[in-house]
């Protein structure tokens, strides 16, 4: 089952990496910050960590430190197998989506008595087709695991009659998928908005996501 989690990012991101049982967590460590313009939570973006690694260079890395047991390249596929991605491990981790690096993060953190998977989302850009790859590699993971929870940060993500959970700072409660929702929009701030604003003023141009949460 896959049940999606809709609301407070920063609650939502604390939930998230709560260590559990027979669990992998999967962060986004990408996003730097967040705040509220206009009643919107805006995501500002920073580049993808180890991004001079390449993917089979980072999960033996990640892999290391857990255990000492070297992490063979087929056993590097087979974490990405697990979580159902097909990335080669040749490929620069920098060269990513956002989506693929999320998902690479949760390979690492695979462990065999894995029965549960926390994927946050979060600060990922809505567009079809980044919903439909989303869609289809959450369908691997309910597959392979059965139980799936995910932190998304737009209600496009979220399909018709899901299980949808709204997270708020006074806890939870059943979610409701919205049919409609504002598309991601890349920001400029000219300088006396930056100068007006102490978390604008912070972003010395980087890249900023506005969703509908």
């Amino acid at each position: 089952m896959i049940t999606y989690y809709i609301g407070n990012v920063r609650v939502k991101r604390k939930m998230f990496r709560e260590k559990r049982e027979n669990s992998a967590e999967a962060d986004n460590p990408d996003v730097l910050a967040d705040f509220m313009l206009n009643g919107k939570v805006c995501f500002v973006l920073g580049d993808i960590p180890f991004s001079d690694m390449r993917v089979g260079e980072y999960l033996a890395y990640a892999r290391a430190l857990k255990t000492r047991l070297p992490l063979s390249a087929s056993g590097a596929k087979e974490l990405l197998r697990r979580v159902g991605v097909k990335i080669p491990l040749w490929r620069k981790m920098a060269k990513l989506t956002r989506l693929q690096f999320r998902f690479v993060l949760l390979a690492a953190a695979y462990n065999d008595d894995t029965r549960q998977v926390w994927l946050n989302l979060d600060g990922i850009a809505y567009s079809a087709f980044t919903r439909i790859s989303a869609r289809k590699m959450l369908s691997a993971l309910e597959r392979g695991f059965g139980e799936v929870h995910v932190s998304v940060s737009d209600y496009r993500f979220i399909p018709r009659k899901a299980n949808a959970v709204a997270v708020t700072n006074c806890g939870t409660a059943v979610g409701i998928s919205k049919s409609v929702s504002r598309k991601y929009a890349r920001m400029h701030f000219n300088r006396e908005k930056r100068k007006s604003s102490l978390a604008l003023s912070t972003l010395n141009g980087r890249k900023t996501l506005l969703c509908d949460n």
